[in-house]
């Protein structure tokens, strides 16, 4: 919720499951995307993209995984809850490269939109 609030502007209500938010990477006239706080993901249902807490920070600081979580840990971790440091319950999954079969996939760029953020 840190991550998406610092990037963003987009508060995330903190509660158990999904909970309806603007896409932050287009304009949305309805909520188009969710946001779990306990897994530290959202996902928009439009632009097909999923991301964790990491991978914002990846994209929009332009740094490696581990990068990211150093960064991400010394910027938002004081209580340790907005970056998760590992998927929890999921050992040995396995990463697969290219977008999931059946799906498109849509290149994420780093920066300011050029639209605004205000979805209040």
């Amino acid at each position: 919720a840190g991550v998406l609030k610092y990037y963003y502007s987009i508060d995330v209500k903190q509660r158990a499951g999904w909970s309806k938010i603007p896409c932050p990477l287009h304009v949305d006239s309805n909520p188009s995307a969710s946001a779990n706080t306990e897994r530290n993901r959202w996902n928009c249902f439009v632009c097909q993209v999923s991301e964790d807490s990491i991978d914002i920070v990846m994209r929009e600081e332009q740094l490696g995984f581990r990068e990211a979580q150093a960064w991400a840990h010394a910027r938002f971790s004081g209580s340790g809850e907005d970056v998760l440091p590992a998927v929890q319950g999921e050992s040995g999954r396995g990463v697969h490269h290219g977008p999931p079969s059946g799906r498109r996939s849509r290149e994420v760029h780093p920066g300011v939109r050029r639209f605004g953020a205000d979805w209040t």
